[in-house]
């Protein structure tokens, strides 16, 4: 008896492991509103590092938190880094590319809880009543990653937190319009 269940605990767990080893290996996360503001009003919130944790949804799920920032003001070579025993865990965020008014690409790189890198990407684009603000992400999904996928949609919950973000740097920038 012991040794079917034994046998049956290996096939269902060879069963999942399988299965989570057919998820996507890249991973997306892409999230977009439309600020009613010119880009060059927007674009010194993303190209600094201090100005963006103004906005960042973060340190609103892990008040706990303690960011640093080094390198230049704003642009390339632009760091912040953080550091918490919550949910933030330790790591680093360097602006490595930076298109005024256009685009800035930041490189993440996680230590705690675990190694991770990921590409983010906040882009500027004309829209009717403003400016469209895209903010994706991009990584590999490691195969712990893919694991948690099975019973955490990331996109869901990483996409949650780009929205309110986005919310709260539209806020910032339209009542710097009014005023």
């Amino acid at each position: 008896m012991f040794l079917k269940i034994l046998i049956g605990f290996v096939i269902i767990v060879g069963g999942f492991l399988l299965y989570v080893s057919t998820k996507p290996t890249q991973m997306t996360i892409t999230r977009d509103i439309v600020i009613n503001a010119p880009a060059e009003k927007i674009f010194p919130y993303i190209n600094s590092s201090k100005k963006t944790d103004e906005w960042m949804p973060w340190k609103d799920s892990d008040p706990g938190v303690k960011m640093s920032f080094s390198g230049p003001e704003e642009g390339v070579g632009a760091k912040s880094s953080w550091n918490s025993t919550g949910k933030m865990g330790t790591g680093e965020a360097l602006v490595v590319e930076s298109v005024s008014n256009q685009v800035v690409k930041t490189q993440l790189t996680y230590t705690k809880p675990f190694q991770m890198s990921q590409l983010a990407e906040m882009s500027l684009t004309s829209a009717n009543s403003g400016t469209k603000v895209t903010w994706s992400v991009n990584g590999h999904n490691n195969f712990v990653c893919r694991m948690m996928s099975v019973f955490m949609d990331m996109d869901k919950m990483v996409g949650g937190e780009f929205e309110k973000g986005l919310l709260k740097l539209k806020g910032i920038i339209e009542s710097q319009q009014h005023n």
